[in-house]
C-alpha cells in the first residue's frame, strides 16, 4: 500500500472493511484511528450497525478518525448501496498529527477502497445520518429516495437557503448577501464567491458572482484572501440534465497568520451556509481549480467518471457545461448505471518523462496493449507492466492475455512492482457492463531503493492506465483473486447482490 501508514493489524482492518461492504451483514460502519497522539499506527476503533450517528458517538476532539459508512439509496423501485468516507479531525488534535493527515489520507482511502461521497468534519455535530442522507441525495440526484434504517423513505430535509441581510453563528462568523446563493440555485448565475470583509473580521461578504464559470471565479482569487465559492454545472447523461454544485475552499499562500488560525473553527458554519453541494475542492493555487479538474471531480463523485474516454465522433458520453439556465433532472438518469463502452480508438495519455522521472521501454507496445484491453472486440482482457530493473525508473510491458484475473495474478510475485489493467464484464438486468480495474501490486520483497521511488511515480502511472472504475493495492496473493476483483467491480456498480454470475 502507498504512503507511510502503519496498521496495527492489517488483517483485522481488512475484515472490518469487508464486513461493512457485505450487504448480508448488519454492520454498516467502521472507524479507524491512530493508536496514540504521537503514533503513526492506525487501528480499528470500532464498528457497528447504527449508521453515522453511532460512528460519531465514538469520536472526540482529541482524535483523528477515518471511517467508512454504508447507506442504502432507493431510486424508483431499485435499491443501490452507497458508501461514504469520513475524515474527522478533532479541534484538539496536535500540529504534528495534523501534518501527517495529508500524507496518510490518500493511503487510507486506497485501503478502504471505492466510495461515493466523502465528508470531512472537525466537530461531532457535523456528522449525522441526516447530513449523510442529504449528501447522498445531492450526489446521486435521488431526492427524497434515501432509505432510513428499517426501509422507510427519508423526508426531504434540504431546504432553500434562508434570506437574511446578516446572520451570525455560534462560532462568531457572520454572513451577508445570501440572495446571491438563491440566484445560483435558480440558475441566474453559475458561480458565487465569498470572502472575509477584511483580515481581522469574522464577517463573510459577497466578492462576486457571474456566468463565466470557474475561470471567471478564479480571476477574483489572490494569494492574500480566503475564498469560499460555489459553482453550478450541468451534467448531461444521454438525454437528461442534472445540476451539480461544487464548493471551492480557497486559502491563498499569503493569508495573514491570524486569519489562517480562524479558518478551521469557521469550516462547519461556512459549509452549512453554502450547503447543499456535491463535491468540495480545497485549493491554494489556481492550477488546482480548473474547469477540467472540476468536471473530473464531479464525475468521480457521481459515478460517471468511467465515461472520461476519447471516443469516436457521435458516441454518447456524459458532458458538462457551466450553465446559468435552469434544467430539470430525472431520477431515471442513473449515473451509477450509465454503461461504459470502451472502443478501439481509445488512446491512453502518455507519460511526461522529464516531469515524472519515469520512462517507458517501447512505449508504443505498452500503450497498444492497454488499448487492446479497452477494445471490446479484442479477447485481450488484461495487461501488466513492471520496472526494467530493481533500481530502474523505466517501466516495460511484462505480459498481456485473455485468460482473465487468474492469468494476470499468476504473473505477480514478491520481488516485482506490477501495474495492471483488467477488463471485466458484469451482467445486470440483461445489460452487459464493462468495468476496468487498475492493479497496483507492490511485492513484499522489492528493493528498498525502488520502493522509495514509487510515490513519485504514482501520478504518471495512474494517468497512463486511466480511466478505470476501481483500483486495488495488494502486496500479497491473499489480497487479490478473481473473486476479490469481481466483488470490487460489482461494488463500484452498486449492484453487488444483483449481478448475475
Amino acid at each position: 500500500m502507498s504512503g507511510t501508514v502503519q496498521w496495527g493489524n492489517q488483517g483485522d482492518a481488512r475484515a472490518a472493511v469487508a464486513d461493512v461492504r457485505n450487504d448480508g451483514t448488519p454492520t454498516d460502519w467502521v472507524l479507524f484511528k491512530y493508536e496514540g497522539p504521537k503514533s503513526q499506527t492506525i487501528v480499528v476503533a470500532g464498528s457497528g450497525s447504527g449508521g453515522l450517528n453511532e460512528l460519531a458517538s465514538n469520536l472526540s476532539s482529541e482524535i483523528v478518525g477515518y471511517g467508512l459508512v454504508r447507506k442504502t439509496d432507493r431510486i424508483d423501485e431499485s435499491e443501490t448501496v452507497k458508501f461514504a468516507f469520513i475524515l474527522f479531525i478533532g479541534d484538539k488534535v496536535g500540529i504534528m498529527q495534523k501534518a501527517r493527515i495529508s500524507v496518510h489520507s490518500g493511503a487510507v482511502k486506497d485501503f478502504i477502497g471505492q466510495f461515493h461521497v466523502d465528508i470531512m468534519a472537525s466537530k461531532v455535530e457535523e456528522l449525522s445520518d441526516e447530513i449523510l442522507t442529504r449528501k447522498i441525495q445531492d450526489t446521486s440526484g435521488s431526492g427524497t429516495r434515501v432509505l432510513e434504517e428499517g426501509g422507510a423513505r427519508a423526508a426531504n430535509k434540504v431546504a432553500a437557503p434562508r434570506v437574511a441581510a446578516k446572520a451570525s453563528t455560534s462560532t462568531g462568523i457572520s454572513f451577508s448577501d445570501r440572495e446571491a446563493i438563491q440566484e445560483l440555485r435558480a440558475g441566474t448565475v453559475n458561480w458565487v464567491l465569498y470572502s472575509y470583509e477584511n483580515a481581522n473580521a469574522n464577517n463573510v461578504v459577497l466578492v462576486g458572482k457571474g456566468n463565466g464559470g470557474i475561470d471567471e471565479l478564479s480571476s477574483h482569487l489572490s494569494d492574500e484572501i480566503v475564498g469560499y465559492g460555489l459553482v453550478r454545472l450541468i451534467e448531461r447523461i444521454d438525454e437528461s440534465d442534472t445540476v451539480k454544485f461544487a464548493y471551492i475552499n480557497w486559502t491563498g499562500d499569503n493569508v495573514p497568520r491570524m486569519l489562517r488560525a480562524r479558518i478551521g473553527t469557521h469550516s462547519g458554519a461556512v459549509k452549512e451556509f453554502l450547503h447543499p453541494y456535491h463535491v468540495d475542492i480545497q485549493a491554494t493555487h489556481k492550477s488546482e481549480i480548473t474547469e477540467d479538474i472540476l468536471v473530473r471531480t464531479v464525475k468521480k463523485a457521481a459515478g460517471t467518471a468511467s465515461h472520461i474516454v476519447h471516443k469516436e465522433a457521435g458516441s454518447s458520453s456524459p458532458s458538462f457545461s457551466s450553465s446559468s439556465s435552469s434544467s430539470s433532472s430525472s431520477p431515471s438518469a442513473r449515473p451509477d448505471r450509465a454503461q461504459f463502452k470502451s472502443t478501439a480508438s481509445y488512446k491512453p495519455v502518455g507519460v511526461n518523462k522529464q516531469e515524472q522521472g519515469i520512462a517507458i521501454v517501447d512505449g508504443d507496445a505498452l500503450r497498444a496493449a492497454i488499448a487492446d484491453v479497452r477494445n471490446d472486440s479484442s479477447d485481450t482482457n488484461w495487461v501488466l507492466a513492471t520496472y526494467e530493473g530493481a533500481n530502474s525508473n523505466t517501466i516495460k510491458l511484462l505480459a498481456k492475455g485473455a485468460g482473465g484475473a487468474d492469468e494476470l495474478i499468476a504473473h505477480l510475485n514478491d520481488d516485482i512492482v506490477g501495474y495492471g489493467l483488467f477488463r471485466g464484464v458484469e451482467t445486470f438486468d440483461l445489460t452487459q457492463n464493462v468495468r476496468f480495474a487498475f492493479i497496483n501490486w507492490v511485492g513484499e520483497n522489492i528493493h528498498r531503493m525502488l520502493r522509495a521511488k514509487l510515490g513519485t511515480h504514482s501520478g504518471a502511472i495512474k494517468e497512463l492506465f486511466s480511466p478505470y472504475h476501481v483500483d486495488l493495492n495488494p502486496t500479497n496473493k491473499a489480497e487479490i483473486s478473481a473473486e476479490i476483483l469481481g466483488e470490487r467491480i460489482r461494488q463500484s456498480m452498486g449492484t453487488a447482490d444483483n449481478v448475475k454470475r
